[in-house]
């Protein structure tokens, strides 16, 4: 069996995973997500002896590291921490690395200066995230020495590794980004903050990591197209309005599948569909879809990052979505309709974590198949994910 719990994180992911006795922090919102839901649950665990054998930070966008860096500031070294943490899986820019070519110099540290004045995540994360300014993540975990990517962070977490097995019973496997995208975001860094006056080496030093994640934590927003409103045309299907996610950023997103003694959650941030399609169409069976037995909706329900093919390729008895529904209007009905009208031999149950427009319009939604369906809103405590898909 699996357990799960979704925090409240506003318009952001936060995931607490138990498997077979591992535990698995995948984000943890905004900083608030943290200090309210997350580290009591933390304490909990450390004072019963438990640890995190994982934390996975998704990607570098407000919503999902702002919990995270209040995380690790609190957290501290070792051995006064709230809860002992066994690896890290984070990509930054040090993550990447360049061959060095010089000091930051003045001008790195007025790049610097001019990305925090845009603040950290902008008004949606509640004020910058900016309390230890100058601390990025990627700082935080070097500076404390805590296992990072595998070694001391100067590697990517991406497609090409083998999956992770922390216990006889408990893997964890990297579906996404693949290196491309990583290498794809970097270099849109570069250009950008060479428009704002960088002109020193690209050596991956502490004030190039604190820059980078202060600018990829606004890029999302930047990026976004506008919130479309919810269609008053009710025949409207995903087919009709899907247009492929376009942000650097969420292109980078850690998307990893968990399986405990069988039982296999699939978790895809806020990833883009086609790289996650064409990573798991090599091993789709012949016929129908690939199957699950929990997906964490990628993006909050957006119709950018779940694509017709994607749910001709994955499926399971359980959908997780996480927002609130505050920006960007999500989830996206035709994405939740188009998750319940397909045809499958078992009930699919879709568990939000707020009350939304959404939840709210497919309470009233009737399955173009037949297939059942119910809609459900987690609280705080454990949702438990039964035994293997058949």
């Amino acid at each position: 069996m699996l357990r799960i719990k979704m925090y409240p994180a506003r318009n952001g992911d936060s995931f607490l995973v138990e498997a077979a006795g591992a535990f698995i922090l995948i984000d943890a919102g905004f900083a608030s997500t943290f200090q309210d839901f997350v580290k009591t649950d933390l304490a909990s665990l450390s004072r019963d002896g438990s640890r995190l054998a994982l934390v996975v930070c998704t990607h570098i966008d407000a919503d999902h590291i702002g919990g995270l860096l209040e995380f690790f500031s609190s957290n501290g070294p070792e051995p006064h921490r709230i809860v002992a943490v066994d690896r890290v899986w984070h990509n930054s820019l040090r993550s990447m690395p360049l061959p060095p070519s010089g000091e930051e110099g003045v001008e790195g540290k007025l790049v610097l200066e001019a990305l925090r004045r845009r603040g950290f995540g902008g008004p949606a994360a509640q004020g910058p995230i900016s309390a230890r300014q100058g601390s990025s993540l990627a700082r935080l975990l070097w500076q404390y020495g805590y296992r990072w990517n595998e070694g001391d962070g100067t590697t990517c977490i991406c497609q090409d590794q083998q999956p992770l097995a922390l216990s006889e019973e408990v893997s964890v496997e990297v579906v996404g980004p693949s290196r491309a995208r990583l290498e794809s975001l970097r270099s849109v860094w570069l250009k950008e903050v060479a428009k704002l006056g960088y002109k020193g080496g690209e050596a991956s030093a502490d004030l190039l990591d604190d820059a980078y994640e202060m600018w990829c934590a606004t890029l999302p927003q930047l990026q976004e197209p506008k919130a479309r409103m919810v269609s008053a045309n009710s025949n409207l299907r995903l087919t009709d309005i899907y247009a492929p996610d376009q942000s650097p950023a969420n292109g980078s997103s850690i998307a990893v599948i968990i399986t405990s003694a069988g039982v296999r959650a699939l978790f895809l941030g806020d990833a883009w569909a086609e790289d996650t399609v064409a990573r798991l169409q090599a091993a789709k069976p012949a016929t129908g879809p690939i199957l699950f037995d929990v997906i964490k909706v990628a993006h909050h329900g957006s119709y950018h990052n779940t694509s017709p093919e994607m749910l001709a390729t994955v499926d399971a008895p359980c959908f997780l979505i996480s927002t609130d529904g505050s920006r960007h209007g999500h989830p996206d009905f035709e994405v939740l309709a188009e998750i319940v009208d397909r045809p499958a031999p078992f009930e699919r149950r879709l568990i939000f974590n707020y009350e939304t427009a959404g939840a709210q319009r497919l309470r009233a939604h009737a399955s173009r198949s037949g297939t059942p369906f119910s809609v459900h809103i987690a609280d705080t405590n454990w949702i438990s994910i039964g035994c293997k898909t058949q």
